[in-house]
């Protein structure tokens, strides 16, 4: 993903919930002021886990530039965080009305709309993001998000651990096998199939991948011990 006003002053990266993080560049006229203030809301929350210091940051940056774009999709970050689904939903609108083509917005959408309830809205919105077929790594996270919606949904004709694991393969084959998200949800819908074996496999794939972070790795372990003892994640949400 990126944005490229006129003359490029630095990059920066926007981390998704669901993957390695994105490059935005960043050019001139550009208020330097929101995109410090976005940064450091970044490292707030996937690095201090600190919710409310990163909706500050964030806060302030929209003020400083109300049309700095990743400025909303890190709040709309922190308000998935938060709980607060509506609000997300209203974040990623904004953005996506100043452009259409930015994915990972449309997608946390319809994350948000999952924890709403609304399966059917956020599917609907996933299967529209992979017929655009948008750039590779966009299209990992599409088909990676429509895996956790065929694993978690409670709607019965959304569920389906064989068609999850058809999505994830097909996400961690784009990323070349090597996104740790990506094989962890492969492992995950694997499990529920019954297949563990295949289910071990990956999520120590997962541990072993590049760009890991400790959080992620600690967690991945935990599901390693339950494909380990032959037991499927517990289904949780809507």
């Amino acid at each position: 993903m990126r944005f490229v006003p006129h003359v490029i002053i630095f990059v920066f990266a926007i981390v998704s919930a669901l993957s390695r993080p994105l490059e935005v560049e960043v050019g001139r006229g550009r208020n330097m002021n929101a995109v410090k203030l976005v940064d450091q809301a970044q490292d707030q929350l996937f690095k201090a886990n600190d919710v409310a210091g990163a909706h500050k940051s964030v806060d302030a940056a929209i003020r400083a530039d109300p049309t700095y774009w990743p400025a909303f999709y890190i709040r709309a970050q922190v308000l998935i965080k938060e709980h607060h689904y509506e609000a997300t939903i209203q974040d990623c609108e904004a953005i996506l009305r100043q452009d259409s083509t930015v994915v990972e917005a449309a997608l946390l959408r319809a994350e948000a709309n999952y924890y709403l309830g609304r399966c059917a809205v956020a599917t609907k919105e996933v299967d529209h993001c992979i017929g655009t077929r948008p750039r590779q790594d966009a299209m990992a996270r599409a088909y990676n998000t429509r895996a956790l919606l065929r694993l978690y949904c409670s709607d019965p004709s959304i569920r389906n651990a064989q068609k999850a694991v058809a999505d994830a393969t097909t996400a961690c084959k784009l990323m070349a096998w090597s996104d740790g998200e990506l094989l962890d949800v492969l492992a995950t819908a694997e499990a529920a199939t019954g297949n563990f074996d295949s289910a071990i496999r990956h999520e120590q794939q997962a541990m072993g991948a590049t760009k890991v972070r400790e959080d992620e790795k600690r967690e991945y372990q935990k599901h390693l011990a339950s494909f380990q003892q032959r037991k499927p994640l517990a289904r949780t949400g809507h």
